[in-house]
This record gives structure tokens, C-alpha cells and sequence, in this order.
């Protein structure tokens, strides 16, 4: 069963957000050490937890509470960068669409983001599978942040 959103603590000395710059390291680590709504645009394309193996530096194949519970933490951090009239992105296969997208509607309702769409990204590459079909979609949320959202119902505002 998905958490309740919670609210990331705010860092004693936030960073400044990198440039034109590639982070390495732990994106929830980074991503709490900048400063809060500084991001004007966030997309995430998070590992699906598939099997998939990285060259051998990661192998995609988490338990699944390990999993969600990491995908809610980065999510929650992503959102604490979010400006109020950014724009956050999440590419997400089929095996957790369900849950992420709860713990999107949970965010709605404490009035941190506005989930405006659900696109489906078909594709006509990918796995060449032997034994089942081949896999040629995923799941895109398109979120907005809180400015769009009326705080007292956790509704979007009127335009």
C-alpha cells in the first residue's frame, strides 16, 4: 500500500542547482541538497525494475516495496524542487503505473502538484522477446506544480 506523501525536511545549506551540468551520485541525495522549487522543468526516466542489467553497474531488480518506496522518495524529492508553475515529467512502465499514480493523486490532494495528463508513449523498438510479446508502451504522467492547484480542495483552479 503506497505512503502518504510526506514533506522532505528542508537542508540547513542548500545547494545551488548545477547547470547545463550532469550530478552524479544518489538522485534523492542531490536532489534534497537543492534548493526548494528552483526547477522549472523535471523529467524522470527511473530504471522500471525489469531485470535489466546497467554494464554491470546496476541490476534493475528490486523487491517491489524496496522499489515503490524508493520511486515515492524521489518522486517527493522531485516535487520539493518543482517551481509552482513548473512542469515534472514521469516515464514509467506498466508494472508500477498503478501505484505511481496514486502517489500522484495523493500529492494533488495535499496540494503539491496537478496531475494534468496520462500519455501513452508507443513505440516500435525496443525488446526482442522469444517467449511472450514484445513490450511497446510506457507510461508518461504529466504533472504541473502547485499553482495549479486550488489548496483547499486539492482541485485544479479555475482558469
Amino acid at each position: 500500500m503506497p505512503r502518504p506523501p510526506r514533506k522532505t525536511p528542508k537542508p540547513a545549506s542548500a545547494k545551488a542547482v548545477p547547470i547545463d551540468t550532469i550530478a552524479p551520485g544518489d538522485c534523492i541525495t542531490q536532489m534534497n541538497a537543492w534548493p526548494e522549487h528552483s526547477a522549472d522543468l523535471i523529467f524522470a526516466d527511473p530504471p522500471y525494475n525489469i531485470g535489466f542489467e546497467y554494464d554491470g553497474h546496476y541490476v534493475d531488480q528490486r523487491p517491489d516495496e524496496e522499489y515503490l518506496q524508493w520511486t515515492y522518495d524521489w518522486i517527493d524529492a522531485a516535487v520539493r524542487l518543482l517551481k509552482p508553475t513548473g512542469s515534472f515529467y514521469i516515464l514509467i512502465g506498466d508494472e508500477y503505473a498503478a501505484e505511481v499514480r496514486v502517489h500522484l493523486k495523493k500529492l494533488q490532494a495535499a496540494g503539491q502538484l496537478l496531475f494534468r495528463n496520462w500519455i501513452v508513449w508507443h513505440y516500435t523498438f525496443g525488446q526482442r522477446c522469444k517467449i511472450k510479446f514484445n513490450r511497446s508502451h510506457a507510461h508518461l504522467y504529466y504533472c504541473v506544480g502547485s499553482a495549479a492547484v486550488n489548496q483547499r480542495t486539492g482541485k485544479p483552479k479555475a482558469n
